[in-house]
């Protein structure tokens, strides 16, 4: 059975190529959905704030926590979704 290298060597450059591009998509949209998260108006000046990806409404999850100036949680989590292409 003969190889064809040229069909090999598209699919080659097509994975050189699209790998990195969806690497580099999810790290953005990832660095816009915690900048998102962190920038939300809240009424204590300090918070945590992480973010979750669920795959089910595709989308970003944001929770942030409310801490006081010690560093100990008030018990206070806001959740909000964040859609994954706006």
């Amino acid at each position: 059975m003969k190889i064809q290298r040229g069909k090999i060597a598209i699919l080659l450059v097509v994975l050189v190529m699209i790998v990195p591009a969806v690497l580099m998509s999810a790290t953005s949209l990832h660095e816009r959905a915690t900048n998102i998260c962190g920038s939300t108006p809240t009424s204590e000046p300090d918070s945590l704030s992480h973010v979750e990806f669920t795959s089910s409404p595709l989308g970003w999850v944001c929770y942030k926590t409310f801490v006081d100036k010690l560093g100990h949680p008030l018990g206070k989590t806001l959740k909000t979704q964040l859609p994954l292409v706006p």
